[in-house]
Protein backbone atom coordinates (compact mmCIF):
# COMPACT_ATOMS: atom_id res chain seq x y z
CA UNK A 1 0.00 0.00 0.00
CA UNK A 2 1.55 3.28 -1.13
CA UNK A 3 0.02 5.29 1.70
CA UNK A 4 1.32 2.86 4.30
CA UNK A 5 4.86 2.97 2.89
CA UNK A 6 4.78 6.77 2.78
CA UNK A 7 3.68 6.94 6.42
CA UNK A 8 6.37 4.47 7.47
CA UNK A 9 8.99 6.61 5.72
CA UNK A 10 7.72 9.62 7.70
CA UNK A 11 8.67 7.82 10.91
CA UNK A 12 12.36 8.38 10.13
CA UNK A 13 12.03 12.08 9.29
CA UNK A 14 14.24 14.33 11.42
CA UNK A 15 11.18 16.48 12.23
CA UNK A 16 9.53 15.04 15.39
CA UNK A 17 6.11 16.41 14.40
CA UNK A 18 6.27 14.56 11.08
CA UNK A 19 7.13 11.35 12.94
CA UNK A 20 4.33 11.81 15.46
CA UNK A 21 1.73 12.46 12.75
CA UNK A 22 2.86 9.46 10.71
CA UNK A 23 2.65 7.11 13.68
CA UNK A 24 -0.83 8.27 14.66
CA UNK A 25 -2.08 7.78 11.11
CA UNK A 26 -0.57 4.31 10.92
CA UNK A 27 -2.23 3.31 14.18
CA UNK A 28 -5.56 4.64 12.90
CA UNK A 29 -5.18 2.53 9.76
CA UNK A 30 -4.57 -0.58 11.86
CA UNK A 31 -7.72 0.12 13.88
CA UNK A 32 -9.67 0.46 10.64
CA UNK A 33 -8.25 -2.83 9.40
CA UNK A 34 -6.51 -1.16 6.45
CA UNK A 35 -3.04 -2.07 7.76
CA UNK A 36 -2.44 -5.56 9.09
CA UNK A 37 -0.04 -6.41 11.93
CA UNK A 38 1.16 -9.76 13.22
CA UNK A 39 -0.57 -11.33 16.23
CA UNK A 40 1.18 -11.01 19.57
CA UNK A 41 3.68 -13.75 20.33
CA UNK A 42 5.47 -12.74 23.50
CA UNK A 43 8.79 -11.84 21.89
CA UNK A 44 10.85 -8.85 23.04
CA UNK A 45 13.69 -6.60 21.96
CA UNK A 46 14.89 -4.35 24.76
CA UNK A 47 18.15 -3.26 23.17
CA UNK A 48 17.51 -1.40 19.93
CA UNK A 49 19.60 1.64 18.99
CA UNK A 50 17.90 4.50 17.15
CA UNK A 51 19.05 7.35 14.96
CA UNK A 52 19.71 9.39 18.11
CA UNK A 53 22.95 7.42 18.27
CA UNK A 54 23.13 5.08 15.29
CA UNK A 55 20.70 2.65 13.72
CA UNK A 56 21.92 0.86 10.59
CA UNK A 57 18.50 1.30 8.98
CA UNK A 58 18.00 4.90 10.10
CA UNK A 59 15.17 4.01 12.48
CA UNK A 60 13.82 6.65 14.83
CA UNK A 61 12.29 5.56 18.16
CA UNK A 62 8.85 5.81 16.52
CA UNK A 63 9.96 3.60 13.63
CA UNK A 64 11.54 1.06 15.96
CA UNK A 65 8.37 0.82 18.03
CA UNK A 66 6.18 0.66 14.93
CA UNK A 67 8.21 -2.20 13.48
CA UNK A 68 8.10 -3.99 16.85
CA UNK A 69 4.35 -3.45 17.07
CA UNK A 70 3.88 -4.69 13.49
CA UNK A 71 5.72 -7.91 14.28
CA UNK A 72 3.61 -8.52 17.36
CA UNK A 73 6.36 -7.98 19.92
CA UNK A 74 5.27 -7.91 23.53
CA UNK A 75 7.71 -5.14 24.41
CA UNK A 76 10.34 -2.93 22.80
CA UNK A 77 13.14 -0.95 24.38
CA UNK A 78 15.52 1.61 22.93
CA UNK A 79 19.07 2.23 24.05
CA UNK A 80 21.21 5.00 22.61
CA UNK A 81 24.84 5.79 23.23
CA UNK A 82 25.46 8.66 25.64
CA UNK A 83 22.03 10.35 25.38
CA UNK A 84 18.39 10.17 26.41
CA UNK A 85 17.25 12.06 23.31
CA UNK A 86 14.66 9.41 22.45
CA UNK A 87 13.06 9.24 25.90
CA UNK A 88 9.84 11.19 25.40
CA UNK A 89 9.28 9.97 21.84
CA UNK A 90 9.60 6.33 22.84
CA UNK A 91 7.16 6.53 25.73
CA UNK A 92 4.69 8.61 23.74
CA UNK A 93 4.93 6.22 20.79
CA UNK A 94 4.30 3.30 23.13
CA UNK A 95 1.16 5.01 24.38
CA UNK A 96 -0.02 5.69 20.83
CA UNK A 97 0.46 2.06 19.84
CA UNK A 98 -0.77 0.61 23.12
CA UNK A 99 2.33 -1.46 23.74
CA UNK A 100 4.92 -1.83 26.50
CA UNK A 101 8.25 -0.05 26.12
CA UNK A 102 11.26 1.12 28.08
CA UNK A 103 14.16 3.51 27.57
CA UNK A 104 17.81 2.89 28.23
CA UNK A 105 21.21 4.48 27.72
CA UNK A 106 24.57 2.89 26.93
CA UNK A 107 28.07 4.23 27.33
CA UNK A 108 31.61 3.04 27.76
CA UNK A 109 33.23 3.48 31.16
CA UNK A 110 36.59 2.80 32.76
CA UNK A 111 36.68 0.15 35.49
CA UNK A 112 39.84 0.36 37.59
CA UNK A 113 39.35 -3.10 39.11
CA UNK A 114 39.65 -4.58 35.63
CA UNK A 115 42.24 -2.22 34.18
CA UNK A 116 44.50 -5.14 33.22
CA UNK A 117 41.74 -7.39 31.86
CA UNK A 118 39.48 -7.21 28.82
CA UNK A 119 35.82 -7.21 29.88
CA UNK A 120 33.43 -6.68 26.96
CA UNK A 121 35.17 -4.12 24.74
CA UNK A 122 37.45 -6.31 22.58
CA UNK A 123 41.13 -5.49 22.91
CA UNK A 124 40.54 -2.74 25.47
CA UNK A 125 41.39 -3.71 29.06
CA UNK A 126 39.38 -1.91 31.71
CA UNK A 127 36.71 -0.62 29.32
CA UNK A 128 33.15 -1.71 30.03
CA UNK A 129 29.89 -1.14 28.18
CA UNK A 130 27.55 0.04 30.91
CA UNK A 131 23.84 0.69 30.60
CA UNK A 132 20.94 2.21 32.46
CA UNK A 133 17.41 0.94 31.85
CA UNK A 134 13.89 1.92 32.89
CA UNK A 135 14.31 5.68 32.41
CA UNK A 136 11.06 7.62 32.78
CA UNK A 137 12.49 11.13 33.14
CA UNK A 138 15.57 13.18 32.44
CA UNK A 139 17.92 14.32 35.21
CA UNK A 140 16.86 17.46 37.04
CA UNK A 141 18.24 20.64 35.54
CA UNK A 142 21.53 21.68 37.09
CA UNK A 143 21.81 18.42 39.03
CA UNK A 144 24.94 16.33 39.35
CA UNK A 145 23.20 13.69 37.23
CA UNK A 146 22.57 16.16 34.40
CA UNK A 147 26.20 17.29 34.49
CA UNK A 148 27.34 13.67 34.16
CA UNK A 149 24.86 12.94 31.36
CA UNK A 150 25.94 16.01 29.40
CA UNK A 151 29.59 15.08 29.87
CA UNK A 152 28.99 11.74 28.09
CA UNK A 153 27.99 13.56 24.91
CA UNK A 154 30.84 16.05 25.30
CA UNK A 155 33.44 13.32 25.77
CA UNK A 156 32.11 11.46 22.74
CA UNK A 157 32.34 14.64 20.64
CA UNK A 158 35.92 15.19 21.80
CA UNK A 159 36.88 11.63 20.85
CA UNK A 160 35.19 12.02 17.48
CA UNK A 161 37.07 15.24 16.70
CA UNK A 162 40.35 13.59 17.61
CA UNK A 163 39.55 10.62 15.36
CA UNK A 164 38.76 12.93 12.45
CA UNK A 165 41.91 14.97 12.99
CA UNK A 166 44.03 11.81 12.82
CA UNK A 167 42.20 10.29 9.85
CA UNK A 168 42.08 13.56 7.89
CA UNK A 169 45.85 13.83 8.08
CA UNK A 170 46.17 10.29 6.77
CA UNK A 171 43.53 10.49 4.01
CA UNK A 172 44.32 14.01 2.75
CA UNK A 173 43.01 15.28 0.28
CA UNK A 174 39.95 13.27 1.27
CA UNK A 175 39.01 15.16 4.43
CA UNK A 176 35.77 15.87 6.27
CA UNK A 177 34.53 18.53 8.65
CA UNK A 178 32.81 17.39 11.85
CA UNK A 179 30.21 20.18 11.98
CA UNK A 180 29.37 20.23 8.28
CA UNK A 181 29.79 16.62 7.18
CA UNK A 182 29.10 14.50 10.26
CA UNK A 183 26.67 16.23 12.63
CA UNK A 184 23.98 16.77 9.95
CA UNK A 185 23.72 12.97 9.71
CA UNK A 186 22.19 12.91 13.20
CA UNK A 187 18.97 14.56 14.46
CA UNK A 188 20.47 16.02 17.63
CA UNK A 189 24.21 16.15 17.10
CA UNK A 190 25.12 12.87 18.80
CA UNK A 191 27.51 11.40 16.26
CA UNK A 192 29.24 8.03 16.49
CA UNK A 193 32.14 6.35 14.70
CA UNK A 194 29.67 4.95 12.19
CA UNK A 195 28.46 8.44 11.26
CA UNK A 196 32.10 9.42 10.70
CA UNK A 197 32.60 6.41 8.45
CA UNK A 198 29.50 7.31 6.45
CA UNK A 199 30.82 10.86 6.04
CA UNK A 200 34.16 9.61 4.69
CA UNK A 201 32.38 7.24 2.32
CA UNK A 202 30.18 10.08 1.03
CA UNK A 203 33.14 12.40 0.62
CA UNK A 204 35.01 9.76 -1.39
CA UNK A 205 32.04 9.55 -3.76
CA UNK A 206 32.26 13.31 -4.26
CA UNK A 207 36.05 13.51 -4.63
CA UNK A 208 36.37 10.35 -6.74
CA UNK A 209 33.06 9.95 -8.60
CA UNK A 210 34.56 7.37 -10.96
CA UNK A 211 34.55 3.91 -9.41
CA UNK A 212 37.98 3.03 -10.81
CA UNK A 213 39.65 6.09 -9.25
CA UNK A 214 37.82 5.56 -5.97
CA UNK A 215 38.90 1.92 -5.88
CA UNK A 216 42.50 2.88 -6.59
CA UNK A 217 42.50 5.51 -3.83
CA UNK A 218 41.14 3.14 -1.19
CA UNK A 219 43.32 0.26 -2.37
CA UNK A 220 46.47 2.34 -2.01
CA UNK A 221 45.33 3.99 1.23
CA UNK A 222 44.17 0.83 2.98
CA UNK A 223 46.97 -1.27 1.46
CA UNK A 224 44.55 -3.86 0.13
CA UNK A 225 44.22 -5.52 -3.29
CA UNK A 226 42.07 -3.51 -5.69
CA UNK A 227 39.74 -6.48 -6.27
CA UNK A 228 39.11 -6.76 -2.51
CA UNK A 229 38.24 -3.08 -2.26
CA UNK A 230 36.07 -3.19 -5.40
CA UNK A 231 34.04 -6.08 -4.00
CA UNK A 232 33.48 -4.23 -0.73
CA UNK A 233 32.51 -1.01 -2.47
CA UNK A 234 29.63 -2.85 -4.12
CA UNK A 235 28.12 -3.20 -0.64
CA UNK A 236 28.39 0.16 1.19
CA UNK A 237 27.65 -1.29 4.62
CA UNK A 238 30.40 -3.89 4.23
CA UNK A 239 32.80 -1.24 2.98
CA UNK A 240 32.16 1.00 5.97
CA UNK A 241 32.84 -1.93 8.30
CA UNK A 242 36.13 -2.44 6.45
CA UNK A 243 36.99 1.23 6.91
CA UNK A 244 36.17 0.97 10.60
CA UNK A 245 38.48 -2.00 11.10
CA UNK A 246 41.31 -0.41 9.12
CA UNK A 247 41.11 3.19 10.32
CA UNK A 248 39.55 3.27 13.77
CA UNK A 249 40.21 0.00 15.56
CA UNK A 250 43.33 -1.58 17.00
CA UNK A 251 46.34 -0.25 15.12
CA UNK A 252 44.23 2.00 12.87
CA UNK A 253 45.49 5.54 12.32
CA UNK A 254 42.39 7.04 13.96
CA UNK A 255 42.30 4.76 16.98
CA UNK A 256 41.97 6.61 20.27
CA UNK A 257 43.36 4.48 23.08
CA UNK A 258 40.84 4.33 25.93
CA UNK A 259 41.62 4.99 29.54
CA UNK A 260 40.52 6.92 32.63
CA UNK A 261 41.16 10.20 30.80
CA UNK A 262 38.91 9.38 27.81
CA UNK A 263 36.03 7.53 29.49
CA UNK A 264 34.12 8.26 32.71
CA UNK A 265 34.51 6.02 35.76
CA UNK A 266 31.84 3.37 36.31
CA UNK A 267 30.88 4.81 39.70
CA UNK A 268 30.02 8.20 38.19
CA UNK A 269 27.71 6.73 35.55
CA UNK A 270 25.99 4.38 38.01
CA UNK A 271 25.34 7.36 40.28
CA UNK A 272 23.81 9.36 37.39
CA UNK A 273 21.48 6.48 36.50
CA UNK A 274 20.32 6.01 40.07
CA UNK A 275 19.78 9.73 40.65
CA UNK A 276 17.57 9.80 37.56
CA UNK A 277 15.41 6.97 38.89
CA UNK A 278 16.59 4.33 36.43
CA UNK A 279 18.31 0.98 36.99
CA UNK A 280 22.07 0.55 36.45
CA UNK A 281 22.49 -2.36 34.06
CA UNK A 282 25.49 -4.51 33.23
CA UNK A 283 26.29 -5.97 29.82
CA UNK A 284 27.78 -9.23 28.63
CA UNK A 285 29.39 -9.87 25.26
CA UNK A 286 30.03 -13.53 24.44
CA UNK A 287 32.07 -15.11 27.23
CA UNK A 288 35.38 -15.20 25.35
CA UNK A 289 37.20 -12.36 27.10
CA UNK A 290 39.37 -12.91 30.17
CA UNK A 291 36.87 -11.26 32.50
CA UNK A 292 33.82 -13.02 31.05
CA UNK A 293 35.29 -16.51 31.33
CA UNK A 294 34.02 -16.59 34.91
CA UNK A 295 30.52 -15.16 34.44
CA UNK A 296 29.49 -15.55 38.06
CA UNK A 297 32.47 -13.59 39.33
CA UNK A 298 31.73 -10.80 36.85
CA UNK A 299 28.03 -10.71 37.67
CA UNK A 300 28.76 -10.57 41.40
CA UNK A 301 31.06 -7.62 40.71
CA UNK A 302 28.29 -5.91 38.72
CA UNK A 303 25.82 -6.35 41.54
CA UNK A 304 28.31 -5.02 44.08
CA UNK A 305 28.67 -1.91 41.92
CA UNK A 306 24.92 -1.34 41.89
CA UNK A 307 23.89 -3.00 38.63
CA UNK A 308 20.60 -4.82 39.12
CA UNK A 309 19.97 -6.10 35.59
CA UNK A 310 22.09 -7.82 32.94
CA UNK A 311 21.85 -7.20 29.19
CA UNK A 312 22.79 -9.81 26.58
CA UNK A 313 22.71 -9.72 22.78
CA UNK A 314 21.93 -13.35 21.88
CA UNK A 315 22.31 -12.82 18.13
CA UNK A 316 26.11 -12.78 18.47
CA UNK A 317 26.05 -16.03 20.45
CA UNK A 318 23.86 -18.45 18.53
CA UNK A 319 23.33 -17.21 14.96
CA UNK A 320 26.81 -18.14 13.77
CA UNK A 321 27.99 -19.98 10.65
CA UNK A 322 31.05 -21.66 12.16
CA UNK A 323 29.82 -24.74 14.12
CA UNK A 324 32.84 -24.72 16.44
CA UNK A 325 32.47 -21.03 17.27
CA UNK A 326 28.74 -21.47 17.74
CA UNK A 327 29.23 -24.38 20.14
CA UNK A 328 31.59 -22.33 22.31
CA UNK A 329 29.42 -19.24 22.39
CA UNK A 330 26.16 -21.09 23.01
CA UNK A 331 27.85 -22.81 25.95
CA UNK A 332 28.99 -19.40 27.20
CA UNK A 333 25.45 -18.03 26.86
CA UNK A 334 24.13 -20.97 28.84
CA UNK A 335 26.75 -20.35 31.52
CA UNK A 336 25.94 -16.67 31.99
CA UNK A 337 22.19 -17.32 32.01
CA UNK A 338 22.70 -20.00 34.67
CA UNK A 339 24.81 -17.62 36.74
CA UNK A 340 22.19 -14.88 36.44
CA UNK A 341 19.48 -17.27 37.61
CA UNK A 342 21.57 -18.33 40.61
CA UNK A 343 22.14 -14.69 41.53
CA UNK A 344 18.49 -13.68 40.90
CA UNK A 345 19.67 -11.13 38.36
CA UNK A 346 17.05 -10.31 35.68
CA UNK A 347 18.31 -10.52 32.09
CA UNK A 348 17.10 -8.48 29.12
CA UNK A 349 17.87 -9.21 25.47
CA UNK A 350 17.98 -7.30 22.21
CA UNK A 351 19.57 -7.18 18.79
CA UNK A 352 21.25 -3.72 18.77
CA UNK A 353 20.54 -2.91 15.09
CA UNK A 354 23.56 -0.61 14.92
CA UNK A 355 25.14 -2.82 12.26
CA UNK A 356 23.58 -3.71 8.93
CA UNK A 357 22.17 -7.23 8.83
CA UNK A 358 21.13 -7.44 12.46
CA UNK A 359 17.45 -8.46 12.75
CA UNK A 360 14.73 -6.49 14.47
CA UNK A 361 14.12 -9.31 16.93
CA UNK A 362 15.82 -12.54 17.93
CA UNK A 363 14.33 -15.81 16.80
CA UNK A 364 13.08 -17.11 20.13
CA UNK A 365 11.87 -20.28 18.42
CA UNK A 366 15.53 -21.23 17.97
CA UNK A 367 16.36 -24.12 20.32
CA UNK A 368 19.28 -22.17 21.78
CA UNK A 369 17.01 -19.30 22.90
CA UNK A 370 13.68 -20.95 23.61
CA UNK A 371 14.67 -21.89 27.18
CA UNK A 372 15.33 -18.23 28.03
CA UNK A 373 12.35 -16.43 26.51
CA UNK A 374 10.50 -16.36 29.84
CA UNK A 375 13.60 -14.92 31.54
CA UNK A 376 13.68 -12.09 29.00
CA UNK A 377 9.93 -11.50 29.20
CA UNK A 378 9.95 -11.33 33.01
CA UNK A 379 12.83 -8.84 32.97
CA UNK A 380 10.92 -6.75 30.44
CA UNK A 381 7.80 -6.81 32.59
CA UNK A 382 9.88 -5.68 35.56
CA UNK A 383 11.17 -2.70 33.57
CA UNK A 384 7.70 -1.84 32.28
CA UNK A 385 6.30 -1.80 35.82
CA UNK A 386 9.25 0.31 36.94
CA UNK A 387 8.66 2.74 34.08
CA UNK A 388 4.92 2.99 34.74
CA UNK A 389 5.39 3.66 38.44
CA UNK A 390 7.71 6.61 37.93
CA UNK A 391 6.67 7.84 34.52
CA UNK A 392 5.14 11.29 34.31
CA UNK A 393 4.84 11.34 30.53
CA UNK A 394 2.39 8.43 30.18
CA UNK A 395 0.56 9.54 33.28
CA UNK A 396 -0.14 12.92 31.73
CA UNK A 397 -1.51 11.28 28.63
CA UNK A 398 0.83 13.07 26.24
Amino acid sequence: MQKKEKLIAQLDDFDPEVRKKGLRELKALTEQGAVKTAPGRGWVNLHGHTFFSFNAYGFSPSRFLWESFSLGLEMAGIVDFDVLDGLEETLNAAQTLGMNAEVGIETRVFVKEYEDRVINSPGEPGIFYAMGTGFFQRPERGSRAEITLNSLREQANSRNRLIIQKVNEYLNPLTIDYENDVLPLTPKGNATERHILSAYDRKALAVFPEMKKRTTFWSETLKLPAETVAAKLEKPHDFQELLRSKLMKGDGIGYVKPGPETFPPLKEVVEMIKLTGAIPTGTWLDGTSEAEKDPEELLVFMKEKGMGILNVVPERNYNLKDPAEKAVKVANLNAVMAAARRLNMPVIAGTEMNKYGQPLVDNFDAPELRPYLEDFRKAGQLLWEHTKRGNKIIGEGL
